[in-house]
């Protein structure tokens, strides 16, 4: 028996807050509608007063500014106080609980994995008028190689999809379009949640994964010193590129060419 986890949801079953890592968007939209109406009418108390009282003091009118404050500060400060005791004590990690296709958890650790900027390299071959062909083509070569492929997307994959043509307006939003545009495995799509950026799930995936490294053209440099153990020497990132219709990437030769028309 040997306590040394063999996969990435054991790994992560002991890491249940990471403080630097977790993606935060801020309060909900709940909370600013409620924190707003709540402003609304203490401003309309303040007016009515004034109205009604001219001559009212100073004083008073200070007061009923302050406990609108210490209303709002207990409100948002125990809700938030309440998230992270529970991330402290038992919440599960964030790469396990954005993934809808509950593949990340049965990763295994010793696997050679390409981790997949997905709306990065669809990007960069949209504007080299190849579209899907590039992260298509880029998928499959490194899965014949042998590696793991896991491709994360940012939430408005979807959108700039449809925008493009890719399908309707009105087709539902699932990763069955994914897998049918980019050849990709229902086991290898990991869409992260509205709000938060992909780069934070690729870098945290490294990190996590010892035999692994990123296929992008963003050089995350804003997570420079964030994530500076895993983005450190020249190995860690692959760029891509394409020369004669053939989609190349930097530090890594594809062991069979692959093009794009």
């Amino acid at each position: 028996m040997t306590d040394t986890p063999m996969t990435l949801g054991e790994k992560l079953a002991s890491i249940s807050y990471e403080p630097d890592q977790l993606p935060t968007a801020g309060l909900s939209v709940r909370q600013r509608i409620f924190g707003a109406v709540i402003l609304l009418i203490y401003g309309a108390v303040i007016v009515w007063v004034l109205s009604v009282f001219p001559d009212m003091h100073l004083g008073v009118i200070a007061a009923i500014i302050l406990s609108w404050l210490i209303l709002r500060w207990r409100l948002f400060a125990s809700k938030a106080a309440g998230r992270r005791g529970a991330k402290r004590r038992s919440a599960p990690h964030f790469l396990l609980v954005g993934d809808q296709q509950g593949f990340m958890a049965s990763l295994r650790l010793q696997d050679k994995t390409a981790v997949i900027d997905g709306s990065n390299i669809y990007h960069f071959g949209h504007s080299n008028d190849a579209d899907a062909q590039v992260l298509g083509g880029v998928v499959a070569q490194l899965r014949d190689e042998g590696y793991r492929v896991v491709c994360f997307f940012d939430a408005n994959i979807y959108h700039t999809l449809s925008e493009h043509g890719a399908f309707s307006a009105r087709t539902r939003h699932t990763p069955s379009l994914l897998t049918d545009i980019f050849g990709l495995g229902s086991h290898e799509i990991y869409v992260v949640p509205s709000g938060v950026q992909a780069d934070k799930y690729v870098l945290t995936c490294l990190r996590h994964m010892p035999i692994s490294f990123a296929v992008t053209n963003d050089k995350f440099r804003d997570y420079a010193k964030q994530f500076g153990a895993v983005m450190k020497g020249d190995e860690w990132r692959k760029g891509v590129m394409i020369s004669k219709n053939e989609v190349k990437l930097f530090k890594h030769k594809f062991k069979t060419p692959v093009y794009v028309s």
